[in-house]
């Protein structure tokens, strides 16, 4: 991972490395780094980011007024984007006087790594770098947690010092350093024990594979990695001679690993356990859910178990709030785009739409306002399917279609209620369209999302539901529709190659030049790290209502919000690509029209 490099305060010679300044990538440097250390005083991360100028003291007296309940500054200003990544791993290791060491470049002691076990480095997620005299320097990501350090040193009987390193590029140096978590022996046992069960066992026994140690821990492998990989979905997919598991990342399927096919029924019963769902049934679909606990994150887990014809297949939704929630100016718009959709959440009464394909975000951006809306005291009441995360003085309602509370009842009954703003999870039938639009008649703020390509087509479908023109156009406050596109990954950039045809096909002249990744191992060898909101922002103007009441085509409420400043997805999302953030390819994929 790029950084800063060394600092060598007393001349070339010398490696005096100073701490405050400098990412760790030698036992020379981390030795001197870790003298200087033990002379300095602890102090806050965001006083060393004001030293630095990192930071103004403009810049952290307003981050302060939007921090989050229990939010450092620090974790306030690398959200806003006032820091990077960098910035903020060097201002924690200041703020602790510990080296922060790039251990993906750090070229370990053997004799340090082999006084640690390979399950008590993965376990605790550490890793011995070298000896500094007597002492054991051990990496981890929370060098502050001095019960780790107690047990560490318990553990290896000897004096231990822990420096900082960032947990992924940990988690991939003590893979470098020990080999994979394969625990090859112990999987090899519970596939015998399979084998020889299907010939002699019940369903219990089975089933009570799903507890082995090994079983156990490989799922809570997986589990864990797809938190620290940001995945938003884990598949374990039965295959005709092995089983497949695959984490999307970014929007894309990655293939993780094959494990041999009887281990799936074992990962298949764990992952039903955990959800709470029903062992021995293996002939229809269920749904469960789960809540892990990793660090100081809680994560929320939805189970989808269904039968095919090779086995059954999981998929795990992963809802980490830490990921999920975001503030408004952390989705992407433009500055007067920011502007224009901070005003329409001052209104009292309206009803405001969020477009798009399943996985574009719609559900994040409505989070977004509602958290908006905190300041304001206002009494909020949402009805949703999934209720995907909780939200402080949020008053929010889980759809039950089997108990009868469907969206449209729990809607009938929010109204009276009281309430100043209502969050529809989705408007999918005409009953559920009509409430919604009475309700924002009648002096509530209505959000909720709609399936259609764009912002011009969601009148359309309004229409095409059930809900008469002239209601459209009373109610209809905005449109946003929207997508995510893929970020570039900024360790491999370089330059795109390109058919002119693509250029063409979004508006781009066939000269331009244009960059994407390359990719590589931060990556996952996609090219892409992270998404970025593209949307279009359609504003309801005196002129636009006008003709929707008299039934206007979707081309001309189209051409209307845009001569009222509507820029369309295309565009924004080229825009994008012009500046570096992702690559034609990616603008080509969520294009419209």
């Amino acid at each position: 991972m790029s950084g800063p490099a060394v600092v060598e305060k007393d001349g070339p010679g010398d490696h005096g490395a100073d701490v405050t300044h400098a990412l760790v990538a030698s036992s020379e440097d981390l030795r001197a780094a870790l003298r200087r250390c033990r002379i300095e005083p602890p102090r806050p991360p965001s006083a060393w980011l004001l030293e630095q100028g990192v930071v103004s003291p403009q810049d952290a007296e307003l981050t302060r007024l939007r921090l989050r309940p229990g939010e450092s500054l620090e974790a306030g200003l690398l959200r806003l984007g006032r820091v990077d990544q960098d910035a903020f791993d060097l201002a924690r290791a200041a703020g602790m006087a510990v080296p922060l060491v790039d251990v993906e470049q750090f070229r370990l002691d053997p004799a340090a790594v082999a006084v640690l076990t390979a399950s008590s480095a993965r376990s605790k997620e550490v890793l011995p770098l070298c000896f500094d005299g007597s002492v054991l320097v051990v990496a981890c990501a929370d060098p502050g947690d001095v019960e780790l350090e107690r047990m560490l040193s318990f553990t290896t009987d000897r004096i231990v010092e822990l420096v900082m390193a960032r947990s992924e590029d940990l988690q991939r140096a003590i893979t470098a350093a020990y080999g994979p978590d394969d625990d090859a022996t112990a999987l090899a046992e519970v596939q015998q024990s399979i084998r020889a069960l299907r010939r002699t066992s019940t369903e219990e026994d089975l089933a009570a594979l799903a507890h082995r140690g090994p079983v156990v821990r490989l799922v809570q492998n997986l589990l864990t990695d797809a938190i620290r990989q940001r995945a938003s979905d884990i598949h374990v997919r039965p295959l005709e001679d092995s089983a497949e598991v695959l984490f999307r990342i970014d929007g894309q399927l990655i293939t993780l690993r094959h494990l041999d096919k009887v281990l799936l029924p074992a990962i298949v019963s764990r992952l039903k356990t955990l959800g709470g769902m029903n062992v021995a049934e293996h002939r229809l679909p269920q749904d469960g859910r789960a809540r892990m606990v990793l660090g100081t994150r809680d994560v929320d887990l939805r189970v989808s178990c269904i039968p095919m014809v090779q086995g059954e297949s999981v998929v795990v939704r992963v809802l980490d709030a830490h990921e999920g929630l975001r503030d408004l100016d952390e989705l992407g718009f433009t500055a007067a785009d920011a502007a224009r959709f901070a005003d329409l959440l001052t209104h009292t009464t309206g009803l405001l739409l969020v477009t798009g394909p399943t996985g574009c975000g719609k559900s994040t951006t409505l989070y977004a306002a509602l958290q908006a809306l905190r300041p304001r005291h206002l009494h909020v009441v949402t009805v949703e399917n999934p209720v995907e995360y909780r939200l402080p003085d949020v008053n929010q309602i889980q759809v039950n279609t089997t108990a009868g509370l469907t969206f449209a009842r729990a809607l009938r009954h929010i109204l009276r209620h009281d309430p100043d703003v209502v969050m529809i999870g989705e408007i999918r039938d005409q009953e559920t369209a009509k409430i919604a639009v009475e309700a924002s008649l009648t002096g509530h703020l209505v959000f909720s999302t709609l399936h259609t390509n764009d912002a011009p087509t969601a009148v359309t479908r309004l229409v095409e539901i059930g809900i008469e023109p002239y209601l459209v156009s009373s109610s209809l406050l905005a449109v946003l529709a929207q997508r995510l596109v893929r970020r570039n990954c900024l360790h491999c950039v370089t330059a795109e190659v390109f058919e002119p045809s693509m250029a063409e096909l979004v508006g781009a002249a066939c000269d331009e030049s244009f960059r994407r990744g390359a990719g590589c191992h931060y990556c996952h060898g996609t090219g892409y790290l992270g998404r970025h909101a593209v949307y279009e922002l359609m504003i309801a103007t005196p002129e636009l209502r006008a003709r929707i009441a008299d039934g206007a085509s979707p081309v001309e409420i189209s051409r209307l919000a845009q001569e009222g400043g509507m820029i369309p997805l295309t565009s924004n999302a080229l825009a994008l690509a012009r500046e570096g953030v992702t690559s034609l390819a990616e603008v080509v994929r969520v294009r419209i029209g």
